[in-house]
């Protein structure tokens, strides 16, 4: 919600805001001191309220200003939007360092702990962006300095631990967090965090090649990208089918979008930890190839709304993240289109000069000075390729999940396992923990 400046805005406000504070009357009529707090915190503050979920007493949309430059504050600002979790005054802190788009979860960080919760939304993504992106402003140390922005000025009304969070590039953020401001978290949780070190990092590719599943369910996967190839003419109304369907279209043109599907295909299969099993056969109907690829890749990856929502974290990737290529051993005889690279999804009009070397700094730290992190990862995730591997000088813990995917956390471990975290969560935060309810 933008901020209200009219009489009639205010008064628009106040009737949100009163129906707010009677919703959440039975929480100790904290409602009114904690927006005083945040709105002498951040000046210009606008707020949301939604519905009050169990445990939290207020659940609270921020957006504030943010600067787009912390080396210029005179180069403007820009919006950025929190989810705040309020629990009470007292309790743990959890910063959930969201990669992309803001997302309405509860991190297990938050249940372990009876903690609040911030998440914030990444800079430039989502609602948390300017008329006109600055690229260049985009990048990692930028966005660290937002969540120092945010962290300190919320500290001054939570001051117990605070715990920074973060899953897949958010993951890898909630640890270059901690690195950066040693001391700032008490405790990093950061689930299945690639470090990537090149732009388009061969790691990735020899560990779906070489190093997950079986030699046979590796052909499988070899097999079925030929097999959707093979199905293309079959396969292009469909796809105009479904632009029809979700009412979209589609960034690329048909013969583009099947190349695609196909390369990106054994990437996406084992990042998200499907089995050999669920593979359709050399002789299956295109029907059935359709639904799969659009299951494991998703079709509308490519579409125009998805391909916008997405440009910015293709910009990181291929600037300054790193990402992955594609292989095209075996397939270029059914390949029509030309070179696929993951440049095509990129902003046209940016510099997309790729610059490694923050990330490999940002390896080297992790490797040699991980203090109070917490890696998790799943086995056959693909991005695991790119997993950290702390050294005995920290004091890291880093736990792989034997077939877990993309999707691996705390809970699928075994209870030895969690317990090791619980143990350490509560020796490094001072905070008491509680086992996962699931």
């Amino acid at each position: 919600m933008i901020a209200l400046r009219t009489g009639l805005g205010r008064f628009l406000w106040i009737l949100i805001f009163a129906f707010s504070t009677e919703a959440n009357g039975r929480s100790g009529g904290d409602s009114a001191r904690l927006h005083r707090q945040l709105l002498k915190a951040f000046p210009g503050l606008a707020l949301e309220a939604s519905a009050p979920q169990s445990p939290f007493r207020h659940v609270w949309k921020l957006t504030i200003r943010q600067n787009l430059d912390h080396n210029d504050p005179g180069a403007g600002t820009f919006p950025q939007c929190i989810y705040l979790y309020h629990r009470g005054y007292s309790a743990p802190n959890v910063l959930a360092t969201e990669g992309y788009k803001l997302s309405d979860r509860i991190y297990e960080a938050t249940s372990i702990l009876d903690a609040n919760q911030f998440s914030v939304e990444h800079r430039f993504f989502g609602d948390s962006r300017p008329d006109s992106i600055p690229w260049m402003l985009l990048r990692q140390p930028q966005a660290l300095e937002d969540l120092r922005m945010v962290q300190s000025r919320l500290g001054k009304i939570y001051r117990k631990s605070w715990t920074a969070t973060g899953a897949s590039k958010g993951g890898t953020q909630a640890a270059l967090y901690s690195l950066t401001y040693p001391g700032v978290v008490q405790a990093t949780v950061a689930y299945v965090a690639p470090f990537v070190l090149e732009q388009e990092d061969p790691r990735t590719i020899a560990h779906y090649k070489e190093k997950v599943g079986t030699p046979e369910c590796r052909q499988r996967v070899f097999n079925f990208q030929r097999t959707l190839l093979k199905q293309r003419e079959a396969l292009k109304p469909m796809l105009l089918e479904l632009s029809v369907r979700d009412g979209v279209d589609f960034f690329l043109e048909p013969d583009r979008i099947i190349d695609y599907a196909a390369v990106e295909y054994p990437f996406s299969f084992w990042q998200w930890g499907f089995g050999c099993e669920e593979i359709p056969g050399d002789d299956a109907s295109a029907e059935e190839v359709f639904d799969h690829v659009e299951t494991v890749v998703d079709f509308n990856y490519y579409d125009k709304p998805t391909c916008s929502l997405l440009m910015p974290a293709y910009y990181q990737f291929m600037t300054e993240f790193g990402y992955y290529g594609f292989d095209t051993t075996g397939l270029s005889d059914l390949l029509v289109t030309g070179p696929l690279t993951n440049l095509e999804f990129c902003p046209k009009e940016a510099d997309l000069r790729y610059d490694g070397t923050y990330m490999r700094e940002m390896y080297q730290r992790a490797t040699r000075e991980s203090r109070n992190i917490i890696y998790i990862y799943g086995a056959l995730d693909t991005w695991t390729a790119c997993a950290v591997d702390p050294g005995p000088d920290g004091n890291a813990i880093k736990l792989v999940r034997f077939n877990g995917g993309h999707r691996t956390r705390i809970r699928d471990f075994a209870t030895h396992d969690r317990n090791r975290i619980y143990k350490a969560l509560h020796k490094w935060t001072r905070a008491r923990t509680h086992p996962l309810p699931y």
